[in-house]
C-alpha cells in the first residue's frame, strides 16, 4: 500500500499544469462566447486531470514493464523500482482514475452529445497507448506530435464545446501554441533521456534525429509559439493576444540555461515556460 508521499510522487502533480492550461484557455474562449457553463467546465477539468493522472501512472507501469526504467533516476517516481508498489497495484491505480474519469464524463456526454464522447475516447486511448501495449507510442517518433495534438488542439476545442456548446475558429488558433509548448515539454524529456532510450532501443524522434538536431528542434518549437502570436493578432484583430510576449525573457533565460547546463531540468524549465505563457494567453483571451 502506497503512503501519501509515494502516491503524490506517482501521480506527478507538477505535470498537471499541462492539462490545466488548455482547460483554462478553452474556458476563457467559451466565456467570451457568452454561453459559459461553469458547472460543466469544472466537471471537464476534473475529468481531464483524472485522465492525465491515469496517463502518468500508466507511464510508470509501462516504462517498467518494457524495461525502460530499471533504476531510480530523475523524472519518475520509481515506486515500482524501489519495491514500494507492484506493477499490478500501479496498473490498478491507473485504471481506477480512468474509471472515475469515465463516470464523471457522463454528464458531459449527456449534455453535449457524441462529439464529447469521441474526443474523450481519443484522449484516453492516446494516454493509454503512449506507454502500454506491444508498441507504445513513446517508443516511436509519433509521441511528441500525438501528445501535442491531444493536450493542445483536442483539449482546447473540447473544453470550449463542453463549456459553451460551440467550437469557434479562435479555439483552433489558440490551440497551436499550446500544442507546440506541450510538445516542447516532451522533447525536453526525451533529450534528457536520450542515452537511456538508446540503451533500450527506443526509436523516439529525439533518438532518430540525434542530440544536436533535437536541441535545435526544441528552440524552434519555443520560438514558433511566440511567432504565432502576431499571426493570431492579424487573423483576429485582437492586440491583447500578444500579452504572452511579456514571458519571452523567461523563455530566453530557460533556453540559455539548458544550453549551458544540460537537460537534467529540461522538463521543469519547459513546463515553467508553458505555464506562464499559458496563463498570459488565458488572461489575453479574457481581455478581448
Amino acid at each position: 500500500m502506497l503512503n501519501a508521499r509515494q502516491f503524490i510522487m506517482l501521480i506527478r502533480i507538477p505535470s498537471l499544469t499541462a492539462t490545466a492550461i488548455p482547460l483554462l484557455a478553452g474556458g476563457a474562449i467559451a466565456f467570451k462566447v457568452g454561453k459559459f457553463d461553469a458547472v460543466l467546465w469544472i466537471d471537464m477539468l476534473i475529468v481531464a486531470l483524472f485522465l492525465q493522472i491515469a496517463t502518468n501512472v500508466f507511464n510508470e507501469h509501462g516504462d517498467y514493464v518494457h524495461g525502460i526504467d530499471r533504476f531510480v533516476s530523475h523524472g519518475f517516481s520509481g515506486v515500482i523500482v524501489k519495491g514500494e508498489a507492484s506493477t499490478r497495484e500501479v496498473f490498478k491505480i491507473a485504471l481506477a482514475f480512468y474509471l472515475a474519469a469515465a463516470i464523471l464524463a457522463i454528464p458531459l456526454v449527456v449534455t453535449r452529445g457524441p462529439l464529447v464522447l469521441m474526443l474523450g475516447f481519443i484522449a484516453a486511448a492516446v494516454g493509454f497507448l503512449y506507454s502500454e501495449g506491444p508498441l507504445p507510442l513513446s517508443n516511436t517518433p509519433l509521441g511528441e506530435v500525438l501528445v501535442g495534438i491531444t493536450m493542445g488542439l483536442i483539449e482546447v476545442i473540447a473544453t470550449e464545446f463542453v463549456s459553451s456548446g460551440k467550437i469557434t475558429i479562435s479555439a483552433y488558433f489558440i490551440s497551436v501554441p499550446i500544442s507546440m509548448l506541450v510538445s516542447a515539454i516532451l522533447i525536453a524529456n526525451n533529450i534528457r533521456d536520450i542515452e537511456k532510450d538508446k540503451q533500450v532501443n527506443r526509436k523516439t524522434l529525439i533518438v532518430l534525429i540525434g542530440y544536436r538536431y533535437a536541441t535545435t528542434l526544441f528552440y524552434l518549437v519555443i520560438t514558433f509559439s511566440y511567432l504565432w502570436l502576431p499571426i493570431i493578432w492579424i487573423l483576429t484583430g485582437n492586440f491583447f493576444i500578444n500579452l504572452p510576449v511579456l514571458t519571452l525573457p523567461m523563455a530566453v533565460w530557460g533556453a540559455f540555461y539548458l544550453h549551458k547546463n544540460g537537460w537534467k531540468y529540461g522538463v521543469e524549465i519547459s513546463s515553467a515556460i508553458y505555464l506562464i505563457y499559458g496563463l498570459a494567453l488565458t488572461l489575453a483571451l479574457l481581455l478581448i
